[in-house]
């Protein structure tokens, strides 16, 4: 009985944390400073992004991260649902969601031989007993004994497949004077079943750079309506710099020297990487070779050792020649390497003895993407123009995402999806 009574308890104050009152940004975001390596994707596949599709509740997520620090502890985790620009879509959850209003994370494991310590979690979900029924996106949240002890937040969306999407970029832009350093999309939706007098306010089309939502464009409506397809052309929000190919380092062995590391050692405490001095790549020519677009894959070379234990963490150190510092930017280290945000973790600071900007960052063995980047300080516009440079020949992966307004059920149905190389 008093189990059951505490049981009660929690999910009382986890319905009034987590239900319409919910004032969280719905955003990818790490709220504690242990919280490292944060990983959520699809098929068993680090580099698929989380999206299931409504009809096959057996296709589940995978959920992995570590906590710094040897002890480990018994997490909570639940999500909400989200508008198609991520906002608390306002209906109750039992419209979105079954079974419980939360959940356990207890399979958790304490790292070996490394020299920083940390303990590692994983969950595969939805789990059957707590399943979403409504497609459209979602907010993951994990928190500790308390709903407010906020961990990590992480979005996913649930596909309803009912529209077909067929996406190209064409070789000119509508603006011929961007052609060479920008992407235009165009975009055509065919849902002849949906097709109606409210298409054109209760569609809305997301558009992602690679793994970016800084620069999404979110909330677009159809340019033209077609009796059988809806059609985004000629819409600016269709244009993005189209920046450089990601910049890669590969540390998942402590003992070799990859492509770009100047240095690898060790100290008492942990392994440092010193990557090799960087310049601008901004107005050189393009040069061709594979990225994974801004992504991070995490691994340990040494055979018959287990990543998710026994992979290290090391500092790395990031370093480009600047000749003096920025006045109205800051300027950051982009990628999957900090979740695609823009904070502490990743600003760039500047160095006057070595004429430059230098960056530290704490991660996990692995193969990383990254761009030097700037941010406006008074309109936060991050830009790869100063530093990287922007080149049309760059090859970048568009995720295209279509949303229909249900309006009998009072939420955004994610209905289709694709994704488009631009070359």
């Amino acid at each position: 009985m008093k189990r059951a009574l505490t049981l009660l308890t929690l999910l009382l104050v986890a319905w009034n944390a987590f239900g319409q009152d919910f004032d969280l940004p719905c955003d990818d975001l790490d709220y504690k400073e242990s919280v490292r390596t944060v990983l959520l994707y699809a098929d068993g596949n680090q580099l698929k992004d989380p999206l299931i599709p409504l009809d096959q509740p057996q296709q589940r997520l995978t959920l992995a991260f570590d906590l710094l620090g040897s002890e480990g502890q018994v997490l909570n985790y639940t999500f909400i649902h989200c508008t198609n620009d991520w906002f608390p879509t306002e209906i109750q959850r039992y419209n979105y969601a079954s079974g419980y209003e939360y959940g356990r994370i207890d399979n958790y494991e304490f790292s070996r031989n490394t020299l920083v310590d940390y303990v590692h979690y994983q969950l595969n979900f939805p789990e059957a007993d707590m399943m979403p029924v409504a497609s459209g996106n979602y907010l993951l949240i994990v928190y500790g004994d308390d709903p407010s002890d906020l961990y990590f937040t992480r979005r996913f969306m649930v596909l309803d497949e009912k529209a077909s999407i067929n996406a190209s970029v064409p070789r000119y832009c509508d603006d011929l004077s961007l052609s060479d350093t920008h992407h235009q999309l165009n975009v055509k939706v065919s849902m002849s079943s949906i097709m109606g007098g409210n298409i054109q306010d209760y569609s809305n089309l997301t558009i992602r750079q690679n793994g970016r939502w800084d620069n999404a464009s979110v909330g677009m409506k159809p340019s033209f309506v077609y009796p059988d397809y809806i059609s985004y052309e000629h819409d600016p929000m269709t244009v993005f710099e189209a920046a450089n190919q990601y910049r890669r380092v590969n540390f998942s062995n402590f003992y070799f020297n990859s492509e770009n590391i100047a240095h690898i050692y060790q100290t008492d405490d942990y392994y440092v990487v010193d990557y090799a001095i960087c310049d601008s790549r901004a107005r050189k020519p393009y040069v061709t070779y594979e990225d994974i677009h801004g992504e991070k894959y995490v691994y340990i070379a040494n055979e018959g050792h287990e990543t998710n234990t026994e992979a290290d963490y090391a500092w790395l150190n990031l370093f480009l020649r600047w000749p003096a510092p920025l006045t109205h930017e800051d300027m950051y280290v982009m990628g999957a390497a900090n979740n695609w945000q823009f904070d502490d973790r990743n600003l760039m600071q500047y160095n006057y003895e070595l004429h430059g900007y230098l960056c530290q960052m704490l991660l996990k063995q692995g193969y990383y993407n990254f761009l030097f980047v700037t941010a406006d300080r008074d309109t936060g516009l991050v830009s790869t123009e100063l530093t990287e440079g922007n080149l049309w020949d760059t090859q970048n992966l568009y995720k295209i995402y279509f949303y229909y307004y249900n309006a009998s059920k009072g939420y955004d149905e994610l209905i289709g999806y694709t994704t488009v190389n631009s070359h």
